[in-house]
């Protein structure tokens, strides 16, 4: 099926429906809800594409478009409150391809951020954060090999082997 959860939601990714999940949700309960979907979906089109901002606005209304719209993870969120200077606690680092792709598209609605004094934020939240933001080229190099090829290479590209050796403690 074409159904996955995304900030709260449940999103089929081939018509972009969308149902919001009321979290906290007994995992059976949640089940029920992902089955009755699947099933309200299991014929749709495929006419959904993912979401992008419009880069005509200005810094702050693509970050909130962001944080509405985007595929939204915990490292993801930790860089957009970082740059938007909002306190949360959160310093969160990517531990794999797939963390490292959500904050690939927050830098993707909100370039900017990934230049100047953005970066040294972003770096400043920890230890790992500077590592990973010094290979964040390398790493975004490594991430979009890894969609052209739909991650039939992923191995040999090394792209989690990489984000492991950024994330260690020593």
């Amino acid at each position: 099926m074409a159904t996955t959860i995304r900030n709260q939601k449940l999103i089929c990714l081939n018509c972009g429906g969308e149902f919001a999940l009321p979290f906290p949700l007994p995992v059976d309960e949640m089940t029920k809800k992902i089955k009755a979907f699947e099933i309200l979906h299991k014929d749709c089109p495929v006419t959904w594409k993912e979401p992008v901002s419009d880069q005509s606005k200005d810094i702050e209304t693509r970050a909130f478009w962001w944080f509405q719209n985007g595929e939204r993870g915990m490292s993801s969120e930790a860089i957009w409150y970082c740059c938007m200077n909002k306190i949360s606690g959160r310093i969160d680092h990517p531990y794999d391809p797939a963390d490292f792709g959500r904050c690939y598209k927050l830098f993707k609605a909100v370039p900017e951020w990934r230049q100047g004094h953005y970066v040294k934020l972003i770096s400043h939240m920890s230890p790992e954060w500077t590592n990973l933001m010094k290979n964040w080229n390398k790493l975004t190099e490594m991430y979009e090999e890894n969609v052209r090829t739909d991650w039939k290479n992923y191995k040999k590209i090394g792209m989690y082997e990489l984000i492991q050796e950024c994330i260690k403690n020593d």
